[in-house]
């Protein structure tokens, strides 16, 4: 559970996925049809693969598997509880600009503040409180990572391989149509199984390697309350 709002503005790039490499997938697939998933009204061959793609895989990759984690580059906004540390985790990475820090209604002077990939930190303690430190900031990718775009057009393939194989309902048509989960939506169903099943293994690898963290920003350990922490070597002396 994230202890702060996540609020991004002015994106740009981002995870974008083609109707072209969800195909290539599906032709890996043994004795997969691929007009066969043009009948499904749904699934047809542009539109519905677009809207699974857009409206469901890459939001299951971004908020789910990958924890809340934002691939587009873009304005961050975060409302982040103190932790008495000397530094704070931020939920987007990697983190490109820091645009302001206001702790407790005090913004600071940035010439204070050292940026990480996904940390900002200060030779002074962060003090404690519930959302009182306001952090607006700049992070992510001009064009994705490669294998997260793959990751989401595995997605897409999973869904169209496992409802053409027999493995439940499109959620194309709405996702209040049925009783189907996004949970459900991708995971190994039907006659395909055995592959969507290795597309899993792989979109879960990629969520790992690239997907965030939900952050909480625990106080200080007492062990480092002896310390003295220098942000530029980013480690306790």
């Amino acid at each position: 559970m994230t202890d702060f709002p996540v609020e991004p503005a002015d994106s740009s790039g981002g995870i974008v996925v083609t109707v072209s490499q969800v195909t290539d997938l599906l032709r890996e697939v043994e004795d997969f049809d691929l007009t066969d998933w043009s009948d499904n009204e749904a699934l047809d061959n542009g539109s519905g693969v677009l809207e699974v793609a857009n409206e469901y895989a890459l939001p299951y990759f971004e908020e789910v598997l990958c924890k809340g984690k934002h691939f587009d580059y873009a304005t961050y906004t975060e409302a982040i509880n103190g932790n008495g540390m000397f530094n704070l985790r931020l939920s987007n990475k990697p983190v490109q600009e820091i645009v302001s820090v206001t702790i407790n209604d005090e913004e600071q002077d940035l010439t204070t503040i050292y940026r990480y990939t996904n940390r900002i930190a200060r030779t002074v303690e962060f003090p404690l409180g519930l959302q009182n430190i306001v952090v607006v900031y700049k992070a992510g990718y001009d064009s994705a990572p490669k294998p997260c775009i793959m990751a989401v057009a595995m997605l897409t393939a999973m869904h169209i391989a496992r409802v053409v194989g027999g493995g439940g309902d499109a959620i194309s048509t709405g996702i209040t149509a049925g009783p189907i989960t996004l949970k459900e939506a991708f995971s190994p169903a039907g006659k395909y199984a055995a592959k969507i099943s290795s597309w899993q293994r792989q979109v879960t690898a990629v969520a790992r390697k690239y997907g965030g963290t939900r952050i909480i920003n625990k106080p200080r350990r007492k062990m480092d309350r002896e310390r003295q922490y220098d942000p530029r070597t980013d480690s306790y002396v």
